[in-house]
């Protein structure tokens, strides 16, 4: 079977690879679509994983094999690939700290014993049996390969504390901040602001349901002030990964008011802790997501209240995988979630 691997910076090979045995506790899968996420562009910059199950996370196929032991029987079935419920067993769960669970990011990271040796830019990937979900009926197979960045989305919208009502910013309309903002909208805000570089993201968050969008700058604060009541945001989420936009956030929300970190940045900052303290600001991260964040998302797009189909752009086949990366990396602020279709 074809697998796409990155072998090193700026480089991706389509390889042949034997077809994944199936063991206990596991599944095969052949893959109907892989979305190619921001984890999978950085990786590619830099030429560095976590591990090899990491470079094509965002997928949907169905279940065409079953191993022994596999408590749930999927096969022929429709299945999303995302976390697997808390193992009960490690010093977090013990703990009653489920949401810590080891487990679970290792098999987030591709890093557990069960993970498969490449990705899911392939045609067919074994997993194990308690990553998988069933996709509902009336999920596209493009919509339901956003379900693990929805479930990212939810994940942070679920830790935030929004209430009905809220004024909300989400600064970075790249997936996860257009996520993120539909989300918030559903979770009951009253108005939704997105903040990013590029013009054609600002377009796309204002079509998905944003009230207003606009670049880094003052006409953010005015519009804030003028729907907050002369405060500020209720509520930011930092989508954008990068520490200016961490400073952003906090000059943008309300005093009392709370800031979320979705975005993930390697880079020091300068935040001032007496800028929270003085203004009494909440400041929560949101790392990864649970088996109901991920429910919820599904049960969303079944619904046809989550609107994710806007975001996905084109599907790809193989013959453009290594193209299609070099023009995401050489410009990623401008294009939509590009799909890979293993089947011709």
């Amino acid at each position: 079977m074809r697998v796409g691997e990155l072998i090193g910076p700026g480089r991706i090979e389509i390889v042949d690879r034997p077809e994944p045995d199936v063991l206990p506790g596991t599944v095969v899968v052949a893959i109907d679509r892989c979305g190619i996420g921001g984890p999978d562009i950085e990786a590619y910059r830099s030429g560095r994983l976590p591990a090899p199950a990491w470079f094509g996370h965002e997928w949907v196929g169905r279940v065409i094999e079953i191993g022994p032991g596999c408590v749930d029987r999927f096969e022929g079935e429709r299945v999303v690939g995302a976390v697997p419920p808390p193992c009960g067993r490690c010093r977090w769960c013990l703990a009653g700290l489920g949401d810590q669970c080891e487990e679970v990011m290792a098999m987030i990271l591709g890093t557990h014993p069960s993970a498969s040796s490449h990705g899911a830019f392939a045609e067919r990937i074994r997993v194990d049996s308690r990553r998988v979900h069933r996709v509902p009926e009336g999920v596209e197979d493009s919509n339901a390969a956003l379900a693990e960045p929805a479930a990212v989305a939810a994940h942070a919208v679920a830790r935030a504390g929004q209430r009905l009502g809220d004024v909300v910013a989400v600064i970075g309309a790249g997936t996860i901040g257009l996520l993120v903002a539909e989300l918030a909208r559903l979770a009951g805000a009253a108005r939704v602001v997105a903040v990013d570089t590029e013009p054609g993201r600002r377009e796309l968050a204002c079509a998905l349901g944003a009230d207003a969008a606009f670049g880094p700058g003052p006409d953010v604060g005015r519009w804030l002030s003028e729907q907050g009541h002369g405060l500020g945001a209720d509520v930011v989420y930092e989508c954008a990964g990068r520490p200016e936009a961490v400073n952003g956030a906090i000059e943008a929300v309300r005093h009392g008011g709370s800031v979320v970190l979705v975005g993930i940045s390697t880079q020091p900052g300068s935040v001032v802790p007496a800028d929270l303290i003085e203004r009494q600001l909440t400041l929560r991260a949101s790392l990864g997501y649970t088996v109901a964040d991920v429910h919820r998302a599904l049960d969303l797009m079944a619904d046809d209240r989550f609107r994710v189909s806007a975001i996905h752009e084109r599907l790809i086949g193989f013959g453009e995988l290594a193209d299609t990366f070099a023009e995401l990396a050489s410009d990623p602020s401008a294009k939509r979630k590009v799909l890979l279709s293993p089947t011709p």
